[in-house]
Parts: structure tokens; C-alpha cells; sequence
């Protein structure tokens, strides 16, 4: 049964790759302009007879897009992603080196998100009316109305600027070392202004998920057995983390939508600047190659997630699959 619900979620996020893959062409072809410079990017001039003539062959740019996007698809089934056409490198070469960067930066700010959510909520939402309570209402609306853009701004002028403490851009220094802990050092700031805008909205909704739960009759009664407190704490957080962890599922593509402005701005090396750069310069098949590739991190999250979900909850083992 399990392998059965493990099946349908992988062929729901083919489906759902295969849907962003399919609209993201055709919006590029709808976009003005000569579908194969689109394809060639800004460096088609420089494109011999030759090259062009294969190119047009390889994605039949001759013919409807229809056609332009079942080749590009069986291309891109069999691994090939085609060549940079600003680069002149391999699509899936370029996108390797991002990735890592792309990763750790996902990885870090996600983890202290979830740690600081599920403390902060979990402290706001057991103390219902307390200064923590009301104080995390109101801080989690101010964080989450800070537009990324303005505070990495802010964070650039104070730290870099004005103490000089921090670097403001890029992800190692002339001078560093290059390795992880120079890395390390050029993470801080972008992954804390994606820490400090998304911590408090995903605490409130834990905090309000955690006060709906304590309000249930079963915590009543368990408190009236002398249930001890930490077992009732353990009882309302496994129930409320259901909601949350959802939330957390429903969230993520807008996440990686703020990560794209957070990476753009710090110069971050990852799939979302070099995703804007390739939408900049025309770059079609490294742009199609980093929306596809931003696509897969985001249903593998989503697996994730369910699969945390389905760990968790007994009714979804009972009933298998939904």
C-alpha cells in the first residue's frame, strides 16, 4: 500500500513538471519577437550557417511550437538540455555548478525557519493571551510585510557598508579561501533576510493551529486525568503539526520566488540568479533548463513533506493512498 502511495506522488510530480515545463515554453514563444533568436539567445549572430541549421533541425524551430516543445521534451528525456547559447557550455554542466550553491542556501534557511517557527509557535500558542501570544501576532504580520528586497538593502548599507563586518555580494572573496567556511560567510546575509521575513508568518500559523488544538475536549479530559504535561504538550503538537507541515508544502514555490529576489540581489551563485541572467540575455534553453531544474527541487520538497505526513498521520497508512 505503501509503495502504491509512493507511486502515485511520483507520477503526480512528473505531472506537475511536465505541466510547469509545457506553460513556461509557450509563454517564452508568446513573448515578441523571432522564436528562433528567442532560442539562439543574444549570441546568435555569432551562430555559424552550420550550428543554426542544426539547432533548427534538433528542435524543429521550423516548425509549430507544438512540435518545437515534443522536441525539446524528448531531448530533454534523454538527458540532453542542449548548449548554452550565451555560454556556449552545456546546459546541465552550467546548472551543476549552480545547484550546490542553490541547495546549501534552501537547505540553511529552511532549517532555521522550521526550528524558529515551531519554538516560537509553540511557546505563543500554549501561553493563549499572554505578552508572547499577542506579541507574536503582531511581529509575525510587521516581518512578513518587510519586502526581501528592501531589507537585504538595508542589511548591504549596515553590515557591509557601514561596519564592513560582512560581505556584500557574491560567494567567496578574492581574498577568502573559497572553501566552505568563506562560503559560509556570504551566506549569512541573504539567508537571514529569508529567515527573518518567512520565520514569523509560518510561527502564527503554528501559534493558531497550536491554541486550536489546546481548546479540544480530549486535552480537557487528559488534564483532568493527570496527564502529565509534557504528554499533552507532545499529543497537541503531533495533531497541529498536520496543518503546518501543509502549510509548509503550500508555501514553497512562493518561497523559491522570494529566494530568486534574494539571490539576484546578494549576487548568490544559484539556479535563481542564473535563472534571471538567462531571461535577461535571451539564453532560451539555459532559462527553460533552470526553471525545469527549480521545478524538480520544489516537487522533491513536496514529497518530503507528504512523506513526513504520511509518517505522522494514522489515518492516511490506514486509508493508503488519497
Amino acid at each position: 500500500m505503501t509503495a502504491k502511495w509512493i507511486g502515485k506522488r511520483m507520477v503526480m510530480g512528473a505531472i506537475v513538471l511536465l505541466i510547469v515545463s509545457f506553460l513556461s515554453f509557450f509563454i517564452m514563444h508568446a513573448a515578441p519577437g523571432d522564436p528562433a533568436m528567442a532560442f539562439y539567445g543574444g549570441n546568435a549572430q555569432t551562430l555559424t550557417a552550420a550550428e543554426k541549421e542544426r539547432i533548427t533541425q534538433a528542435f524543429a524551430l521550423d516548425r509549430p511550437v507544438i512540435v518545437q516543445y515534443g522536441a525539446w521534451l524528448a531531448e530533454t528525456l534523454t538527458g540532453n538540455l542542449g548548449y548554452s547559447s550565451k555560454e556556449g557550455r552545456p546546459v546541465t554542466t552550467i546548472l551543476l555548478e549552480r545547484l550546490p550553491n542553490t541547495l546549501l542556501l534552501f537547505g540553511v534557511t529552511m532549517f532555521f525557519i522550521v526550528i524558529g517557527s515551531i519554538w516560537l509557535g509553540m511557546l505563543a500558542g500554549m501561553k493563549e493571551g499572554s505578552l508572547w501570544d499577542k506579541g507574536l501576532s503582531t511581529v509575525s504580520i510587521a516581518t512578513s510585510s518587510i519586502p526581501a528586497f528592501w531589507l537585504g538593502i538595508l542589511f548591504i548599507s549596515f553590515f557591509a557598508v557601514k561596519l564592513g563586518i560582512l560581505p556584500s555580494s557574491g560567494t567567496g572573496d578574492v581574498s577568502g579561501d573559497g572553501g566552505l567556511l568563506d562560503k559560509l560567510r556570504h551566506l549569512i546575509m541573504p539567508a537571514a533576510v529569508l529567515i527573518l521575513t518567512h520565520v514569523g508568518i509560518y510561527a502564527r500559523f503554528l501559534q493558531e493551529s497550536i491554541k486550536a488544538e489546546s481548546r479540544q475536549y480530549y486535552v480537557m479530559v487528559a488534564r483532568a486525568n493527570g496527564v502529565a504535561e509534557k504528554e499533552i504538550r507532545q499529543g497537541i503538537f503531533r495533531n497541529a503539526s498536520m496543518p503546518y507541515l501543509n502549510y509548509i508544502g503550500m508555501t514553497i514555490p512562493s518561497f523559491f520566488g522570494g529566494s530568486i529576489i534574494v539571490e539576484s540581489l546578494f549576487a548568490w551563485s544559484g539556479l535563481g540568479q542564473l535563472t534571471v541572467k538567462a531571461a535577461m540575455t535571451k539564453d532560451f534553453l539555459l532559462l527553460m533548463g533552470g526553471i525545469l531544474w527549480t521545478g524538480l527541487i520544489v516537487v522533491i520538497s513536496l514529497f518530503i513533506i507528504d512523506l513526513l505526513m504520511y509518517a505522522l498521520n494514522p489515518k492516511l497508512r490506514k486509508g493508503g493512498v488519497r
